[in-house]
């Protein structure tokens, strides 16, 4: 049906037309309006004649009272649903002749009322209930983005009294208020605290008096989510539990969900609601009608707002027919207004379920409404005109009720016109469920009521289609009533009310054709004359006179005349939560001080690893670290980083995220600046707070009542070394209850640094600390994080303010300029860094065009960093505005260089600060008592002080100076030590700054001279940059060394010198070093090949991991001196197992053949076991007397370690055994084999006591756990099986998927199991509960051994690829790798913890220190893998190298330092060959895809691609660059000539005629000859240019490497046993052998003088050959030297075609070494010039003769290192 324009109100129509218009509109009104029943039609007839009497009746029933009004309630969306008409009746009903009237009483739409009050000051107390309403709704009004859309105006009920809606005006006091709480967010918080804390009290409260759910319903509205559910489960179950019905507990459960907040009600509660309502109603409506009313009208309500919830799981069975029922058993009640609380409710019932509710029923039918958007509250009005045309329309879509509706309406008719009345009406339709008009419009009322709509209802009254059905008219009336008797509403609307209720019952006369109308009225207004309002009731006293003339009858209304409960009177709740001590306002007042100190405009969440060991990739967020350290059980957290690593930046952001999500009563966030405490080892918090005004009442409260997080910032400035923890006695009875997250720079860490920090258990019987303690290292930024960083700073305010007179960069043009200039990239990972470079880079590069010819420190960029700060802040000086005195001062400086003098005043700052407060960077000042002070010069009054203090880069806290960064301070007392001479260059050449060889010495008073170092690394680090920018420095250096020769008082300066040149990467190789006194230096790390030490002090020298190839120690003082090793135990043949006794004492070794015993106190052995058929396994009993090893032999040996006797030999095992365990009581030995058993052995007696068997393959491991319940094997089946160790039950069994186990091992806590595979995982298990922990990788081959430490926090793990690995057990991250083994076959943990041994194939025990290791300073200077090709550039500058295939490095030939390649390189190319063209480019070649191509390493470099190469084997490129050689696994050599890419030569195919496994590819050096090799033996001989075979050989021996001498005459061959063979090309002589390697000859290279030849190989050694030529014309070479050192094989040599007697070694230990060749004739010595990845202590060739201080043990490792010590006896060497 097509709906027909509507006439607005207002505007109806005078002409015919429009009269005819208005009469249709009264027949389609008046063909239902007087159907109120639901009962159900028996015939779709309609009786015309009876529906026109009944609508002409005059004699109407009882009236019977309407519902109160419910708020205004959730919309939705109508379903998309046709709408379907009924045919039009035959007989259309004819229209009664009314005169239509309208009194205008209510004149204008109004917004609904809202309680206010008056509005506190942000902190001060809220005094009352009604306050606490008000003011959380207009937070929620701020607080909520404007709502635009329909989804988002879904579910937006509000109670229209005390809720703001969306889009109402506030009033400017509002607007003010709002703003302040804004900038306070604690105030915020402590309102919505104190919502939840009355919600929490009102649930504990037994006794609910009517008071206090009047006050709790008033917060209804503004609670969250989480806060009103409890609210309304509470408050529901109250009234579930409460004996005699609560009535007021009821319209609270009612109100509060009338008034629930968006998305905090769901169909569950109010399902579960209606069921109790039901179930009351039954079992009360029996009874008067006082309660069945109350519960009816609560009924009506809740069902109202289930419509709008579009409720659709009501079980029709359960739910909906007994409630039918139950209404329709209310039809024998005498009391009307139960009957028509019942009738409503029985309507409202018809909608549940549905698809929507009454009022989207009556938008739908309406013209200009889109479906879905159909919305009920302040920010929709409702369309009027559309309101009332979809009422018309409603009426006539129901049209077909009435034909099936006939026999009720026959009878309601027949009863009207013998005066039965509406209510025997209503009793005979009640048990039929339709839809009826009147509901509908009732609804629209009621939306227009709780919109403010009130002219639009005024209009709907005088205009609705059903104005004229009895029901309506009862409903407007009721509505009216609480509107005038509502007090929220304001009085002329509420006299406006009566006025409208008098206007209608005087003078409007289809308004009275039902007298019971009236007759409700008269009661309405009858008791609106007793409230308390004077101005309504008079008004409903004169009305009552009124009526009283006309109509006789007043009937009271015998329940209260409201909508809602009354506003508490007082305000219980609150008083009692308000009752708290001024703690939490004084916290609140701190929360708002912190957390607008906090400025932290850019920001990068920094990411972490989780020790220091872990690589810099296995990182996570730090935040997400914390926050779970927080929730967990342990106490202190640690967060580590470099200076400038960003940790005081997120200590900040951490602080403000904890205040920000504080909650009263809650963990309380403390940010200690450690510095500014005065002694914080004791009393730190108590500290804290009194220095932010909290008194000792209150501190005391806390330490006794809240847990505090305590944010300690740097504990490295404060010149700590103290535990906090431990010292201030946290969480220990009776002291304060804390969390700690620690901050320290990861340079002030010392080797035992975690015991710095790890808290005291509370319990001191506990095995460990593990779950107490936790650490974090803040790594380096990455690309994308730097870039993060970039575009959040060019945005940055300060940036724009900065930059203000320049023009500004984009971050791409930051970007780009930190690519493009050499070193800056990997400098500004670091954050404080990152952030001077931005600021300094746009003068930079003005002054330099050339990108890639700047050269930038970090000492470079803190100088930058320094100048433009004094010179921006003295910009903003304005001298107008200063004093005369401060004008003239400022007038000075300008002249005299106002950055010069700036510079001046930090330096002599600096300075003061070390001198004075031993570097504690807070300056306290406070003017009346330190004005005498040297504070006074820097802090006091001064003019120019105070111009140059204001200028500098200082901050001020109160009282408390200190510089912007720590890092600062440091940069400046390093350039107290040594400020160069600065000449500014256009080209920033640092070359351009020199100073004097002799300056340093002729200052005693520098601090180089005063104070060790070594407690401040980053002012080291400074003073290293400022070795490698100014060559001068270094002089200086050197020239204090040599001062310690003959001055005693420079021995200081000397120890300081040497170290930061040693750390400056500079070598001292041959360094005449004789008589320096340097005690305490930190070489370690240093080199010094053949330096002279005779005679010099070096009391406490650090020498680990130092490289003393040849040095002389001769007299020197080495007392205290450290190596940071132990000497390794030297055995006889292959180490296969190690095991500790309990209590450390002994460590028993097994080789081949037998067991030795050692005493760990002398590493000698004390007794030695033969096992003729070798031994596999061993193991200690507890106590440490026996022990008991099996072997091949398939036997179990207990032997005595006193007597050193056999005690008895265990058989049973069919096969070799592979493991044995002690239990740990020692009464059972369990041993496991190869024949897939375990056997339990008696340790007393020998005898078996049980088998297990079952396995399916051999057993690799059995272990017994800590308590010696359990037994764990594992095996090459893959499982991990657990068995009862007492009677041999089988347990769970765990499958892995990474193959079979060869090792495991139980933690020492017995939480943890760990097994290896044959694949190089480890995998951790629960032990408890078998669930997988992480899986480990790093190992390449076979695991062979597993250990864990005492406190389990630590595993160490051996492996066949030659290492041991050391793991973290928390986090399964890898702490450092130990080489310099052979194959490791296993490796045990001493019992303390202190040491590692482990035993491998190279016949030793090695002995690791673990706290070396875990906090070694020395760090591989860059991880390349194996370095399997060096080549020299033609002009000899520099060097390129190929590592593990995947990562080209290009090196300064002269000093080692990276020279960066032009490009950046691509992680997935494989590289084969690297050289340089002949114009020194830079060129390698690559696979991709089985591609190769040729790359030239620069930028806009040429790429060559060639054709498929297949998967490669081997690539090689002549040196002239135009040919390249490959073979592939299929072992067919091709040739591409450059001149021509396309063409593929294949030279030998699928390996020749015999099919040979082609390797080894070389050319001659003019690319003319080309050598190709194979396994087998055979040498091939081509002329690339022919492509021609010149000839082949064949040496028997298979072919490691070759090489052709300089005039392409000689071709030199190494081969697998170590041979090298010199082969004329033009000649037929033999081969010239050369024996030397002991082992393959790995790589051979000529001298470009073609006299010498350098050889490497897998022997670990260089061995260099000199040709002889005597005087017949045989050649002769010999070996002149070797050059011992390597820790692993040399996989490549070349030679510098420019320096002579110059080569490099690239090593499998990663190493990168030049070697210079110096000969006198006849001796021949060959000394390092520089080395990378010098990472192992090397003492070839040293000299210790007479040297005084070093230890036996010192000794022993030294001579096992190479060393040379006549005196050394042999008893000595053990």
């Amino acid at each position: 049906m097509v709906s027909k324009p509507f006439n607005q109100p207002g505007s109806h129509a005078t002409s015919d037309t429009g009269k005819a218009n208005d009469i249709q509109r009264v027949r389609k009104r008046d063909v239902i309006r007087d159907i109120f029943g639901f009962s159900k039609s028996k015939t779709k007839e309609i009786d015309a004649t009876a529906t026109n009497q009944a609508v002409s009746a005059q004699t109407p029933p009882q009236v019977v009272g309407p519902p109160t009004t419910s708020s205004a309630s959730d919309v939705h969306p109508v379903a998309d649903q046709a709408v379907i008409s009924t045919p039009p009746v035959d007989n259309p009903l004819p229209a009664p002749v009314e005169t239509k009237r309208t009194s205008n009483i209510f004149l204008e739409n109004l917004p609904a009322p809202m309680m206010k009050t008056a509005l506190p000051a942000v902190q001060d107390r809220i005094e009352v209930t009604q306050q606490l309403a008000y003011c959380s709704a207009l937070l929620l009004h701020g607080s909520s983005p404007p709502l635009t859309t329909a989804a988002e105006l879904e579910d937006q009920t509000r109670d229209s009294v005390i809720t703001l809606q969306k889009f109402q005006n506030l009033d400017k006091k509002e607007l003010d208020w709002l703003a302040e709480m804004d900038k306070n967010l604690p105030a915020k918080e402590c309102i919505s605290w104190l919502g939840t804390r009355m919600v929490d009290e009102f649930a504990k409260d037994v006794l609910k008096d009517s008071t206090e759910i009047a006050e709790i319903v008033l917060l209804g509205p503004v609670l969250d989510k989480e806060t009103y559910r409890s609210l309304l489960s509470c408050t529901i179950t109250a009234f579930e539990q409460s004996v005699l019905l609560n009535v007021d507990l009821l319209q609270g459960v009612v109100q509060l969900v009338q008034v629930s907040p968006p998305d905090s009600l769901v169909s569950d509660d109010l399902v579960k609601i209606l069921r109790v309502l039901r179930i009351c109603l039954q079992d009360t409506h029996q009874q008067s009608s006082v309660h069945p009313f109350h519960l009816t009208l609560a009924l009506s309500r809740l069902l109202d707002v289930m419509v709008e919830h579009k409720v659709k799981d009501l079980n029709r069975v359960e739910d909906h027919e007994p409630l039918s029922g139950i209404l329709s058993g209310l039809e024998g009640s005498s009391d009307p207004y139960l009957m028509y609380q019942a009738c409503y409710a029985f309507q409202a019932l018809q909608y549940v379920p549905d698809d929507e509710s009454a009022l989207q029923s009556v938008l739908r039918h309406g013209t200009g409404v889109v479906n879905g958007l159909i919305q009920v509250s302040g920010v929709f009005k409702l369309d009027l005109g559309a309101v009332l045309e979809g009422l018309s329309n409603l009426q006539e879509a129901l049209g077909g009720i009435m034909g099936v509706a006939s026999d009720v309406y026959k009878g309601v008719n027949s009863v009207m016109e013998s005066g039965r009345g509406v209510l025997d009406g209503l009793k005979e339709g009640f048990s039929e469920g339709k839809k009826r008009p009147w509901y509908a419009a009732i609804r629209v009322a009621q939306a227009l009521f709780q919109a403010g709509q009130l002219k639009d209802l005024n209009q709907l009254i005088y205009e609705a289609p059903c104005r004229g059905d009895p029901l309506f008219q009862w409903g407007i009336c009721q509505l009216l009533g609480e509107i005038a008797s509502d007090v929220m509403w304001d009085t002329n609307v509420r006299q406006q009310a009566i006025d409208l209720l008098g206007d209608l019952y005087k003078n409007d006369s289809q308004w009275g054709e039902d007298e019971s109308v009236k007759t409700w009225m008269v009661n309405i207004i009858g008791q609106l004359s007793t409230v308390s309002d004077q101005a309504v009731k008079t008004i409903a006293i004169a009305l009552l006179k009124d009526f009283h003339q006309d109509q006789n009858t007043t009937i009271r209304l015998p329940y209260p005349l409201r909508n809602r409960l009354p506003l508490p009177t007082s305000s219980p709740i609150l008083a009692r939560v308000q009752n708290i001590t001024p703690l939490e306002y004084d916290l609140c007042q701190y929360q708002v001080q912190r957390l607008q100190q906090h400025r932290q405009t850019v920001y990068i969440p920094p990411l972490v690893k989780p020790n220091l060991k872990a690589k810099d990739e296995d990182v996570f967020p730090l935040l997400k670290k914390v926050l779970e350290f927080l929730a967990s059980e342990r106490q202190v957290m640690l967060v580590l980083g470099d200076s400038g690593s960003g940790k005081s930046t997120f200590n900040r952001h951490l602080e403000h995220r904890l205040w920000t999500d504080y909650k009263q009563g809650g963990p309380i966030p403390l940010f200690i600046n450690l510095p500014a405490i005065d002694h914080p080892d004791q009393d730190l918090i108590a500290k804290h707070l009194r220095a932010n005004n909290f008194g000792d009442d209150q501190i005391q409260e806390m330490k006794q009542h809240r847990e505090l997080i305590l944010i300690c910032d740097g504990y490295d400035e404060s010149q700590q070394q103290d535990n906090l923890h431990r010292s201030n006695a946290l969480n220990q009875p009776g002291q304060w209850n804390t969390k700690m997250v620690i901050s320290c720079r990861t340079q002030f860490l010392g080797p035992t640094y975690i015991d710095r920090f790890k808290p005291q258990p509370t319990d001191r019987y506990a095995s460990c600390s593990q779950d107490v303690f936790q650490e974090a290292v803040i790594t380096p930024f990455s690309k994308d994080q730097v870039k993060s960083y970039v575009e959040q700073y060019v945005q940055d305010p300060e940036t724009v303010l900065l930059f203000k007179n320049q023009s500004a960069w984009s971050s791409e043009e930051y970007m780009y300029k930190l690519t493009a200039i050499p070193n800056i990239m990997d400098l500004v990972k670091n954050p404080f860094l990152l952030t001077l470079a931005l600021k300094a880079l746009p003068g930079l590069v003005a002054l330099n065009k050339d990108l890639a010819s700047i050269r930038i420190t970090r000492v470079r960029l803190d100088d930058m960093f320094v100048d433009q700060w004094l010179e921006t802040n003295r910009l903003r000086i304005q001298p107008n505005k200063l004093s005369q005195k401060d004008l003239e001062a400022y007038t000075s400086l300008i002249d005299d260089d106002f950055i010069g003098c700036g510079i001046n005043y930090l330096l002599r700052l600096a300075a003061a600060i070390f001198k004075e407060q031993e570097g504690n960077p807070v300056v306290q000042y406070v003017h009346r008592q330190d004005k005498d002070s040297w504070k006074a010069e820097f802090f006091g009054t001064d003019p120019e002080a105070k111009l140059l203090r204001e200028a500098s880069p200082l901050t001020r806290t109160g009282n408390q100076f200190r510089f912007v960064h720590r890092s600062v301070l440091e940069y400046l007392l390093s350039r107290v030590i040594f400020n160069p001479i600065e000449t500014v260059e256009e080209d920033m050449d640092p070359e351009s700054e020199n100073a004097s060889p002799t300056a340093l010495l002729s200052d005693g008073n520098n601090p180089l001279f005063q104070k060790n170092l070594l407690a401040e690394p980053s002012i080291i680090q400074f003073l290293c940059d400022r070795v490698k920018s100014t060559p001068g420095f270094e002089q200086q250096l050197r020239a204090v060394i040599d001062l310690s020769k003959t001055d005693e008082t420079a021995t200081i300066a000397a120890a300081n010198a040497i170290t930061i040149i040693v750390r400056a990467g500079v070598a001292f190789h041959g360094a005449d070093l004789r008589g320096v006194r340097i005690p305490s230096a930190d070489l370690s790390g240093g080199q010094f090949d053949y330096a002279q030490f005779q005679g010099a002090d070096l009391t406490g020298v650090n020498l680990s991991r130092s490289w003393l190839r040849g040095a002389d120690l001769s007299g020197a003082k080495m007392d205290g001196v450290q190596f940071g090793e132990l000497p390794y135990l030297e055995l006889g043949d292959s180490v296969v197992t190690c095991a500790y006794s309990s209590d450390g004492r002994m460590l028993a070794v097994g080789v081949t053949g037998s067991v030795s015993i050692y005493d760990t106190s002398s590493w000698t052995s004390t007794y030695s076991f033969t096992a003729p058929d070798g031994v596999d396994t061993m193991a200690f009993s507890l106590d440490g007397t026996r022990v008991v090893f099996g072997g091949r032999d398939g036997m179990v040996r207990l032997w005595d370690c006193a007597s050193g006797q056999e005690m008895f030999v265990m058989e049973g095992h069919q096969s070799d055994v592979n493991s044995v365990a002690f239990s740990p009581c020692g009464k059972q030995i369990a041993s496991a084999g190869d024949d897939r058993t375990i056997r339990m052995w008696d340790s007393q007696t020998g005898e078996s006591l049980f088998a297990l068997e079952g396995l399916t393959d051999y057993v690799w491991s059995v272990k017994y756990s800590p308590s010696g319940e359990r037994l764990v094997s594992g095996g090459s089946d893959g499982t991990i099986r657990f068995w009862d160790s007492e009677t041999g039950e089988p347990g769970i069994v765990l499958d892995s998927s990474l193959g079979g186990g060869f090792t495991l091992a139980f933690s020492t806590d017995g939480r943890w199991i760990a097994s290896g595979y044959s694949g190089g995982e480890l995998q951790l298990w629960h032990a408890m509960s078998g669930e997988p922990g992480p899986v480990l990788h790093g190992h390449t081959d076979c695991v062979t051994g597993i250990a864990f430490s005492l406190d389990s926090r630590w595993i160490a793990s051996s492996s066949r690829d030659e290492t041991v690995r050391l793991w973290d057990v928390s986090t399964g991250t890898p702490i450092d790798t130990l080489s310099s083994h052979k194959a490791v076959n296993d490796v045990v943990f001493s019992p303390n913890g202190l040491q590692i041994a482990s035993g491998g194939k190279d016949n030793r025990v090695r002995l690791w220190d673990v706290e070396s290791v875990l906090t070694s300073s020395v760090e591989q200077q860059d991880q390349i893998g194996p370095v399997g090709k060096t080549v020299y550039s033609p002009n000899g500058q520099a060097i390129l190298t190929v590592g593990n295939r995947d990562t080209v490095k290009q090196l300064d030939s002269l000093t080692g330092a990276p020279v960066p390649l032009s490009t950046e390189l691509s992680g997935s190319l494989s590289f084969w060959s690297v050289s340089y063209s002949l114009d020194d480019i830079p060129t390698a070649t690559v696979d991709q895809d089985k591609i190769l191509r040729l790359w030239e390493l620069q930028e806009g470099g040429r790429e060559t691609t060639l054709e498929d190469s297949g998967l490669l084997n081997n690539v090689t490129m002549s040196p002239c660059c135009r040919w390249i050689v490959s073979v592939d696994w299929d072992n067919t050599v091709a040739l591409w000539d450059l001149a021509n890419t396309q063409q593929k030569h294949v030279l030998i195919e699928n390996g020749g005629v015999n099919d040979e496994d082609i390797r080894r590819l070389a050319f001659s050096a003019t690319g003319h000859q080309l050598a190709v090799g194979s396994l087998d033996g055979t040498i091939w001989l081509f002329d690339p240019q022919s492509k021609g075979l010149i000839t082949s050989k064949s040496t028997g021996d298979s072919i490691e490497a070759m090489s052709f001498s300089p005039d392409g005459q000689q071709l030199a061959v190494g081969t697998d046993e170590g041979s090298i063979y010199l082969w004329g090309l033009q000649s037929e002589e033999s081969a010239i052998e050369l024996r030397g390697h002991t082992e393959r000859a790995k790589c051979i290279a000529y001298s470009p003088c073609g006299e010498w030849i350098a050889s490497g190989g897998w022997d670990n050694t260089v061995r260099v050959w000199h040709r002889r030529r005597p005087s017949v014309d045989t050649e002769t070479w010999s070996c002149v030297s070797t050059v011992r050192g390597y820790f692993d094989m040399v996989l490549d040599i070349a030679w510098s075609p420019t320096v002579p007697m110059e080569f490099v070694t690239g090593c499998y230990d990663e190493s990168v070494r030049v070697w210079r060749v110096s000969s006198d004739g006849e001796d021949v010595v060959i000394k390092l010039l520089w080395g990378t990845n010098l990472a192992i202590l090397h003492a070839d060739g040293l000299v210790f003769i007479g040297t005084t201080g070093l230890s036996p043990m010192q000794k022993k490792l030294l001579v096992q290192r190479g060393a040379i010590d006549d005196s050394l006896t042999l008893e000595e060497d053990g």
